[in-house]
């Protein structure tokens, strides 16, 4: 949980991820020019790794479709090429070095491209398998198939490939390889199907590598703070490419899809459009479809979440009327923007380790000597890069912080660093508040703490974490607190203020309306200089809020455990009569404040009453509404952050600037995993969740592309009517989170999310007040007998 508030250093040992790989390129190609696609596709496949590359179209005028883009900015690359585009023209090349300069990747023509010969020549030959180049001919209209999901090998290796590496330039495949060159005599699902488990040009590319899929992110509540790439990793291992035979657009949908599931032998698959009288055949296309999915290879991976259709040449009704001709059985249909998902280096040398960092610094292995013995003719330090990732720590992917100037910088979640030859890396993880910082500045905007962020902030810190505010989730138990928090002249004030007020409401036309109005805005007024102008309560009075006493003395055990409250005795001068508070570590000399004398006897004769006051952080985020930040957020994090890996950072009081003027401030700000900001807004009293209110926090949420905006109440749902009206149900887009939810100690999602709000709240049962009470009490009483330790998770199974 301290990762997540992010204000310290990570400490402390964690099990990381060592993911050991080639460079990893995004190669540029004109979008009309697929022969130049097929010359990439037989080099990426004499490229140890090169089959992880991005393939991105390119249109005649420099323009990159906005899904490549996506891609582009949070994918785990090192380059972007344009060798592929041949000589450009000046104003092509300058859009090409923005696109760079605008992804922050660096623009080469040569590239870090270590032959797979050099590392297939470490392995005797007698072990290896052959490998099997099947061609196809160019007017077939399965050879786009075939040279995407099989890829192409040369007769000879390409000469500057052999001489970057400095190898020989006569080396030849047959000389390492046992190669074997077929034709397919008759293209098709089930000559496909033969062939992929058969190891060919794509499986060569991948020697000494395995797949690094993304996580699996399924389980959403109800549309809510769904992932926006949840589609593409659950239902991409599914995909059907259909293409149009010689469209480049489809040649790098499939490459590239294929590429981020760690090449499966069949999946994706592809399959050819057939068009009777200029329109798309369907009931061909069913037939051709239903013969792909019959293949072993297909057929065995029925886990899968779904089936679904996916094309960059065909209409979206054209698809549609195809997924329907598999009724009753769903077929699905994505755009490629939506099948197309960034995510890590789809291939590496895997394994885990432990770290142990210092201030933010770990050091790690970075060649083991398996590796050593894979990469035993390579340049290690210049030809890979290491990604250490963070066991349930990811970093999001985010434009600023993929290249520094003397660090590799970070991508797929982790950090990347040179494989130096000494075998040991540095790695320096970022704080989640610096996590924020790049996420705003992706967005033009930079961030600032707000005062009543850092106050909500300390209090949460104060109380043990975010799971330690728990204990101050009681309705009455926060009225106490208020109470106790105002100063003894505020009391004087409100009673005064009231008692003024009742005569100038008989002047009004409805007398009773504007006194209820005027009571109500003069609870919101809870001032108090300092912690000791404000007031205090005893035993008794917390044993009435929390309705027993054993569960106040477990109350005040842990107040007093983590500095939230200080015990004080009321001390009277014996020669003025002067009466003082103090807490009990200062009563052993007391001077009075009146008469100035040393207070030598100040106690009672028959007994000694302790009496309790606010610590001044606590004071503070009573004063100016911030415990409500800490409550809420404190609720956030507990329903989503028990998802790994999803939910990095949780700030509380975030100012937003641009050009150094403020353009606005959020009372919570969460950071996911994708690199997704999502903004807050808190009040005490839902109606003060006003159209105003909530329009400032949309023009927020539109600078951050926010995918949500959430807002906070003090209040229940029946006590604020009107503020349950910005709870959309119908896309997501804004959620309130009132009392009936936060009060829970805990909120745990269950496997269909029933631990989260459904937010139906007409479907619903929601819980009373009364219930989290006594659930309260009952829980602040184990926690009590065990000491307030750490909470044993094992408990939970029982």
């Amino acid at each position: 949980m301290e990762d997540i508030l992010g204000r310290y250093p990570k400490s402390g040992t964690v099990l990381a991820h060592r993911n050991l790989r080639p460079f990893r390129n995004a190669r540029l190609v004109w979008e009309d020019d697929y022969p130049a696609a097929q010359l990439l596709i037989e080099r990426m496949c004499q490229v140890w790794g090169g089959v992880g590359d991005l393939l991105v179209p390119i249109s005649r005028e420099g323009i990159v479709d906005e899904s490549y883009l996506h891609l582009l900015k949070h994918s785990e690359l090192d380059t972007l090429s344009s060798r592929a585009l041949g000589t450009t023209e000046d104003d092509i090349r300058h859009q090409c070095e923005q696109l760079a300069e605008r992804v922050r990747l660096p623009l080469h023509r040569r590239l870090q491209e270590v032959p797979v010969l050099l590392v297939v020549a470490t392995r005797e030959r007698d072990k290896l398998r052959p490998v099997s180049v099947t061609h196809v001919p160019d007017d077939d209209r399965w050879e786009l198939a075939y040279t995407t999901m099989l890829g192409r090998l040369p007769e000879e290796p390409t000469p500057d490939l052999l001489k970057f590496s400095r190898a020989r330039d006569d080396l030849s495949f047959e000389e390492v390889l046992d190669v074997q060159r077929q034709t397919a005599d008759t293209p098709g699902p089930e000559d496909l199907a033969v062939r992929c488990r058969q190891v060919n040009p794509v499986g060569l590319s991948r020697t000494g590598l395995s797949p690094k899929r993304s996580p699996w992110t399924s389980n959403a509540v109800d549309g809510w703070l769904t992932d926006s790439q949840q589609a593409a990793r659950d239902l991409g291992p599914g995909l059907c490419v259909l293409y149009e035979p010689g469209n480049l657009a489809d040649a790098c949908l499939l490459w590239n899809l294929r590429a981020a599931h760690g090449w499966r032998p069949m999946l994706p698959i592809a399959v050819p459009v057939l068009r009777r009288d200029g329109a798309v055949d369907v009931d061909e296309m069913h037939t051709l479809i239903q013969a792909m999915i019959e293949q072993p290879l297909v057929g065995e991976s029925r886990w899968l979440p779904g089936m679904a259709l996916t094309s960059a040449s065909l209409a979206e009704e054209e698809l549609a009327a195809v997924a329907a001709k598999f009724l009753p059985h769903r077929m699905y249909t994505l755009t490629p923007g939506e099948a197309l998902a960034p995510g890590p280096a789809p291939l590496s040398r895997s394994s885990t380790t432990t770290l142990t960092f210092s201030s933010g610094r770990a050091l790690v292995t970075t060649l083991t000597s398996e590796d050593r013995e894979v990469l035993a003719l390579l340049d290690c330090d210049a030809s890979v890069r290491l990604n250490v990732s963070v066991d349930r720590n990811p970093i999001p992917p985010m434009v600023p912080l993929r290249k520094g100037r003397w660090y590799a910088g970070y991508g797929g979640g982790g950090a990347v660093i040179k494989a130096a030859e000494t075998g040991v890396g540095e790695v320096l993880w970022p704080q989640s508040w610096t996590l924020l910082e790049a996420a705003a500045l992706e967005h033009g905007l930079t961030v600032r703490e707000s005062v009543s962020g850092r106050h909500a902030l300390a209090l949460t810190e104060l109380a043990g974490g975010p799971s330690g505010v728990r204990w101050l989730a009681h309705r009455r138990l926060l009225e106490l607190l208020h109470e106790t928090a105002a100063s003894t002249s505020m009391s004087w004030f409100k009673k005064r203020a009231n008692s003024l007020a009742q005569q100038v409401a008989q002047a009004q036309e409805d007398p009773e309306a504007a006194m209820a109005q005027f009571t109500r805005l003069l609870q919101d007024v809870n001032i108090s200089h300092d912690a000791e102008t404000s007031g205090v309560f005893d035993l008794s009075a917390l044993s009435r809020t929390l309705n027993s006493k054993r569960s106040a003395e477990a109350w005040l055990r842990w107040a007093l455990q983590q500095h939230l409250v200080e015990r004080v005795v009321n001390l009277r001068c014996p020669q003025c009569g002067c009466k003082v508070l103090r807490p009990v570590e200062e009563i052993s000399s007391v001077r009075c404040p009146r008469c100035g004398r040393m207070m030598d006897d100040p106690f009672d004769l028959t007994s000694l009453t302790f009496r309790y006051r606010l610590a001044e952080s606590l004071r503070r985020s009573l004063d100016d509404d911030s415990v409500y930040h800490a409550l809420i957020m404190r609720w956030l994090i507990s329903a989503l952050a028990t998802r790994p890996g999803y939910l990095v950072g949780a700030h509380p009081g975030v100012e937003f600037y641009q050009d150094g003027k403020q353009i606005g401030e959020a009372d919570i700000v969460l950071l996911r995993a994708d690199g997704s900001v999502i903004p807050a807004e808190v009040k005490r009293h839902g109606r003060q969740l006003t159209d105003e209110e909530v329009n400032k926090l949309r023009r927020i949420a539109e600078r951050l592309e926010s995918p949500a905006i959430i807002l906070g109440a003090g209040d229940s749902s029946t006590d604020c009517p009107d503020a349950l009206g910005f709870d959309d149900d119908e896309d997501g887009s804004s959620r309130v989170v009132t009392s009936d939810f936060w009060l829970a100690p805990y909120a745990r999602p269950t496997i269909d999310g029933g631990g989260l709000p459904r937010w139906s709240r007409a479907e619903q049962k929601i819980p009373k007040a009364a219930d989290h009470e006594k659930n309260f009490c009952e829980q602040i009483i184990h926690a009590s007998d065990r000491g307030f330790g750490a909470e044993d998770p094992v408990r939970d199974l029982f």
